[in-house]
């Protein structure tokens, strides 16, 4: 047993291209696209998501009690809000107003939300996007709406500064994947003794994106891989599902800063051997990105970072 892991550290200490055991580059490299903000902003970011879907937990139960106080308390001052028709309240007493009317007309209404996007605009700002659904006692069917809300942060509490609703439309998975849209395509990267080609094209109707890489390393057999991206309506998040020809399977959780991506992967190799990392994707311009992976660990055991590469756009005809 101490034998197996002895061997495993040495072979990721020396390729620094790979991720985990087994799994080659699958976690590392063909997670390019990615989402968790930056290694460094990473614990604020986190908390800053935590307080934002609070708030979202919290407007819910305060609706679902019909407690106006409690509802308007998550607004901020000279918030304004925008409801399917078109109307606008502005300010806190008149949101609260619009709601006291809302429960007069329609008591015992209950509301659902779903959050299916979260981006930081700043330390200061974010936007949340979901669909919020509503039912009361007195409706056959519920209704539904899209929402996009602005939050703010002010002394260190997070409210909400804008929101607009517009009719609810079902639509594909591909609207919640579109930040990835510019990874389709086919792109090149790494060294001489270490060629990278990864793949990347829409499946299944353009709610998945399928992304396949192959690893060229002078005197070794390539090393492949696939992985599934897609969107979790449940936790409202870009996932993946991670396979690579050792017969290693991976699972990640996205989430973006700015033009940065990160992925923090888990995942286990076919001998059982665990391993994770946070891997780094960088936007450069329309035609090149960078990739880093960062905190790997291998049945435990840290492991150094990978160096950073870049990888370019295979022009069509090229």
């Amino acid at each position: 047993m101490h034998k197996r892991k002895t061997m495993k550290i040495r072979f990721f200490t020396h390729h620094p291209q790979a991720l985990c055991a087994g799994a080659a580059l699958l976690i590392g490299v063909a997670a390019v696209c990615a989402a968790v903000p930056a290694p460094g902003v990473t614990p604020i970011a986190q908390q800053d998501e935590q307080a934002i879907r609070a708030t979202a937990d919290a407007f819910v139960k305060a609706f679902n009690a019909a407690d106006v106080k409690a509802m308007g308390a998550l607004w901020a001052p000279a918030a304004t809000y925008t409801d399917e028709a078109g109307h606008t309240y502005r300010g806190r007493p008149a949101i609260q107003k619009f709601y006291t009317a809302l429960f007069k007309e329609h008591p015992g209404a209950t509301m659902t939300v779903t959050i299916e996007s979260l981006r930081f605009m700043g330390p200061q700002v974010a936007i949340e996007r979901g669909i919020a659904k509503l039912a009361a006692p007195a409706t056959v069917a519920g209704t539904g709406a899209r929402y996009t809300v602005v939050h703010t942060k002010r002394e260190g509490k997070w409210a909400m500064q804008t929101v607009r609703d517009a009719p609810y439309v079902t639509g594909s998975n591909q609207e919640h994947l579109q930040d990835l849209a510019w990874l389709i395509g086919s792109w090149t990267g790494g060294e001489s003794n270490a060629a990278l080609c990864i793949s990347f094209e829409w499946i299944a109707n353009t709610n998945f994106i399928k992304c396949t890489y192959t690893l060229a390393q002078a005197g070794q057999a390539p090393a492949t891989g696939m992985q599934i991206i897609g969107w979790n309506p449940t936790a409202g998040r870009i996932v993946s599902w991670l396979f690579d020809a050792q017969g290693g399977v991976a699972n990640d959780v996205w989430l973006k800063s700015g033009a940065t991506w990160i992925i923090d992967a888990n995942g286990q190799s076919s001998d059982g051997g665990a391993c994770s990392a946070v891997n780094v994707l960088t936007c450069l311009d329309t035609n090149s990105f960078s990739w880093q992976s960062v905190k790997r660990t291998l049945d435990g055991v840290r492991l150094p970072n990978t160096p950073a590469i870049k990888l370019v756009r295979i022009q069509s005809g090229n």
